[in-house]
């Protein structure tokens, strides 16, 4: 009895198990990669958008799932900002991390 069937029954559900679910607090969280959008804001602190599925997930994917996360960490620190290389559409792969930013509207 092989156990092939099984671990792919399980696979999406791993998967989906995975995804960052963003709240509307979340939402409002920008993830840019222009320093000068955040040099007036307050430094909250590091977080990571990593989900630990990398490397069998595609780029795209894998993409769109760390920027959820560091949207949801960000705000879970009370950020409004978040610097990170993910933002640039071009990004394959290779950091997840952010810098997290307060920055006062006006």
């Amino acid at each position: 009895m092989t156990m092939k069937p099984r671990f792919l029954i399980l696979l999406p559900m791993l998967l989906l198990g995975a995804c960052a679910y963003q709240t509307s607090r979340s939402s409002v969280v920008v993830v840019t990669n222009t320093q000068g959008v955040v040099e007036n804001c307050q430094k909250l602190g590091e977080i990571d958008g990593a989900s630990g599925f990398g490397a069998i997930v595609p780029t795209d994917k894998n993409r769109e799932m760390a920027l959820s996360r560091l949207k949801i960490r960000g705000a879970e620190m009370g950020g409004t900002h978040v610097f990170s290389d993910i933002a640039d559409i071009k990004w394959a792969g290779g950091k997840t991390t952010g810098t997290v930013y307060k920055c006062n509207p006006g």
